[in-house]
């Protein structure tokens, strides 16, 4: 009886100061912000990498190529996303509130955020400087390579939301109900600008009218027919979410009276079992076991397996996909593709190599009319094509800056946003000569 007295007191104290965290360490995840899906990734990146300096300083560096290749843009227009992002950071701020004593506490995040030679660095404030360990954690609860497969930016808020919650599932699993009205879940999942003035004042009073936000306060808004916002929104996060995480979630819209509009939605929240093997150990004792622990440089693993496939452009949610099927074994992989490059014809690149990853495709011993050397040397054919597209890329690139058409081109790109020692570091010269030929297309 003692002992079960002493267990109670332990678990109340250890909610306590449970319930602690979450408050302190959510208080950026549950800003009401407007930010893009680049924003967030670097945001996130940032969290996880920043180090202080001498000054006590928190910074980070991050390589443009690495931020290009992680959030799987591949196009002309980055820089100019880059360069968006960074402002909206640099305006970010944190609303800290107690309100049982009524103090509340408005910070700036982000005191520098500069691109310069082929670098971006971030440097936070030093008022930010004391919610950064607790901020810092609560992202490493979240898998960084689950937040970067989400293609969709309602997936990628709504999953930092509902990842709060997880710590209420119980250990037989049992859906847990997170009710948000439609108003504030709209809020949440950035389908309203609440950089405005007007929304900013309503949502620092003691407590906020959503509803007044959303349907009179609010200039700038989209999906504001509950259909579109279910079509184009909660299907969109839902789906991804139960594919690509460890969480799993169904919904129900609340309506008011039979037959009224829907105002608020009931979410039903439990961990997905079908990434995660599941058990209870005899003594009640909850274990998650994952089928492969996944490695502490998963980031750069992604990055690798990008630069080794170099005929096919892929995703990082498709080279995290390709690592899993693999037990996160990278030769595995590269064996892989290698393999691929001597077939014929595959119509299907990702699932060829799914399958052949997991059945373990063993390369012909005898191919091309039963010589194995003349498979050795079509192979070495193939490398030296590649070898030479790039080289004639870096050739031809050279000779059209040659082109008396070039500074203006140059003028043009600068117009865009894109100064020529971004194309230099960012862009590849085959990516170049896309831009050039654009340019010339359309003049």
């Amino acid at each position: 009886m003692k002992k079960a007295k002493e267990e109670e007191i332990k678990t109340q104290e250890l909610d306590c100061f449970r319930n602690e965290t979450i408050t302190r360490s959510n208080s950026l995840i549950t800003a009401k912000y407007k930010s893009s899906l680049l924003e967030n990734k670097l945001m996130v990146l940032a969290l996880k990498r920043s180090k202080k300096d001498k000054l006590n300083r928190p910074s980070v560096e991050i390589s443009a190529e690495e931020i290009r290749k992680l959030s799987g843009n591949t196009g002309g227009s980055f820089y100019g996303q880059l360069k968006l992002a960074a402002k909206s950071m640099a305006n970010r701020t944190i609303f800290i509130e107690d309100t049982e004593k009524k103090q509340f506490k408005v910070i700036n995040l982000i005191h520098v955020a500069e691109y310069k030679n082929g670098m971006f660095s971030i440097r936070f404030t030093p008022e930010a400087n004391e919610y950064l360990d607790d901020l810092r954690d609560n992202f490493t609860t979240m898998k960084l390579t689950t937040l970067f497969v989400f293609s969709s930016n309602y997936a990628y808020r709504l999953y930092e939301i509902l990842k709060m919650h997880e710590y209420k599932i119980g250990k037989d699993n049992t859906p847990i109900v997170i009710n948000y009205s439609l108003a504030e879940l709209k809020l949440e999942m950035n389908c309203i600008n609440t950089e405005e003035k007007a929304i900013q004042r309503e949502l620092q009073k003691e407590a906020p009218d959503y509803d007044r936000i959303v349907n009179d306060i609010a200039k700038e808004k989209h999906l504001e027919n509950y259909s579109d916002f279910r079509k184009n929104d909660l299907d969109v996060a839902k789906k991804q979410i139960n594919e690509l995480s460890d969480l799993y979630m169904e919904y129900k819209p609340v309506r008011s009276g039979r037959g009224g509009k829907v105002v608020a939605i009931d979410i039903y929240l439990q961990r997905n079992t079908n990434n995660k093997m599941y058990a209870l150990a005899e003594e009640g004792e909850e274990i998650f076991k994952e089928e492969v622990p996944e490695p502490a440089n998963m980031t750069e693993l992604i990055l690798d397996v990008i630069d080794y496939i170099t005929d096919v452009k892929i995703s990082s949610k498709e080279a995290s996909i390709l690592l899993k099927d693999a037990d996160y074994q990278i030769d595995t992989v590269k064996k892989a593709y290698d393999l691929s490059r001597s077939q014929p014809e595959i119509k299907n690149f990702m699932g060829w190599m799914r399958q052949c990853i997991r059945d373990d495709y063993q390369p012909s011993i005898e191919v091309m009319n039963g010589s194995q050397e003349a498979a050795r040397q079509v192979k070495e054919l193939q490398k030296d094509i590649e070898a030479n597209k790039t080289s004639l890329s870096e050739k031809v690139w050279e000779k059209t800056k040659q082109k008396d058409n070039y500074p203006q081109f140059l003028q043009y790109l600068d117009s865009q946003g894109i100064s020529e020692d971004i194309i230099d570091t960012i862009y590849s010269p085959e990516e170049c000569l896309n831009l050039y030929v654009d340019w010339v297309k359309n003049n």
